[in-house]
């Protein structure tokens, strides 16, 4: 199934008319089978997903070919890109991260044999701001204990390693597609544990609806000045019919098939909301400090590029070509070991 993906996403298949009608069909095989197979039993399954299906897949393609060109991430770049200097802290840094990219070393393995000078992928990072006590020139006074705002980034990841530029773009664009099926995915087990939740709520309430009229408390409220009254019964009564009526009138606390399949044409029919990205500008000192609109800056602003989700994740992204004379090598740990017995 992978392999359709492939051919969907070549520059070929991404021309004025769009991805061709056999590839949507496929994609929607694909996104059903990673959320509700159930759904083939509705005969009209792929004509009600093919335009999300259409919708998600031009979103992808659209997102990643609107990323910038790959920007070198090495030692010289440190030196040169205020984008490297901000996202590491050193060389040493960067070479201890690029040692320690799990992807990059999963490539290498398995694509040793690929005679290629560069790796390109996508570096991703999560950009974190802590509020710190520092110094501030001011006119010739030096201010101590100044609020300001330190900008560091972490979690470093280097996802969709490949020999080429195209080549990264193509796995970016084959990733992005199964992230939105993961989202409607998501959607569809939330829906499904929400039903539960609903359904041991009833219990709960039923069983407490019981207490009371086996309680008598209707008239024990009326005798008794302990703060009790009436309305318990009718609240109880009340929110067994707001729950049955939210879970309609399948009785089940699986979804139906109809609902399932407008679950995942919802998701896949909004890609812009699950997956997009936008520009960020920063600017910060040498330090890592960020820096208000109109104090000078010596390195510049910093034009980011944040890619961002409705699930709440944000992660600062950058289009990359790593040389592979800058990954160090892991050491060998019974080599190091066996030197260090003699």
């Amino acid at each position: 199934m992978l392999r359709f993906l492939s051919s969907l996403f070549t520059p070929t298949a991404a021309g004025d008319a769009g991805p061709d009608r056999a590839l949507i069909d496929a994609a929607i095989e694909r996104a059903v089978d990673a959320t509700d197979r159930r759904v083939r039993a509705l005969g009209d399954y792929r004509q009600r997903l093919r335009e999300p299906v259409a919708r998600a897949v031009d979103h992808v393609i659209a997102l990643v070919d609107s990323m910038p060109p790959p920007t070198e991430i090495s030692a010289q770049s440190f030196g040169t890109d205020p984008r490297i200097r901000a996202f590491f802290s050193s060389v040493d840094h960067l070479h201890d991260v690029l040692g320690k990219l799990k992807d990059v070393r999963e490539y290498r393995r398995h694509c040793a044999e690929i005679p290629a000078d560069e790796i390109f992928g996508l570096l991703v990072m999560q950009k974190e701001e802590r509020t710190v006590l520092g110094m501030e020139l001011e006119g010739d006074t030096v201010r101590k204990d100044v609020v300001q705002v330190a900008v560091s980034f972490s979690h470093h990841r280097y996802i969709a390693p490949a020999p080429s530029e195209e080549g990264a773009r193509r796995e970016l664009k084959k990733r992005a597609f199964d992230f939105l099926i993961e989202r409607a995915l998501e959607r569809l087990a939330r829906e499904t544990r929400k039903r539960v939740e609903l359904e041991h709520q009833r219990r709960l309430l039923r069983r407490k609806l019981d207490a009371l009229r086996a309680g008598g408390w209707g008239i024990s409220s009326a005798l008794a000045d302990d703060g009790l009254d009436g309305g318990g019964i009718e609240a109880a009564e009340a929110e067994i019919e707001s729950i049955d009526a939210e879970l309609g009138q399948v009785g089940t606390n699986a979804l139906g098939l109809d609902q399932s399949l407008d679950c995942i044409a919802e998701v896949l029919g909004q890609p812009g909301k699950w997956l997009d990205i936008r520009p960020v500008v920063l600017r910060l000192d040498y330090r890592g400090i960020k820096l208000a609109d109109f104090e000078p800056s010596l390195a510049g602003e910093l034009q980011l590029t944040e890619l961002f989700s409705a699930t709440g994740a944000r992660r600062i992204i950058l289009p990359g070509r790593i040389p592979k004379g800058e990954i160090p090598d892991r050491p060998d740990v019974v080599k190091e070991l066996s030197r260090y017995l003699g």
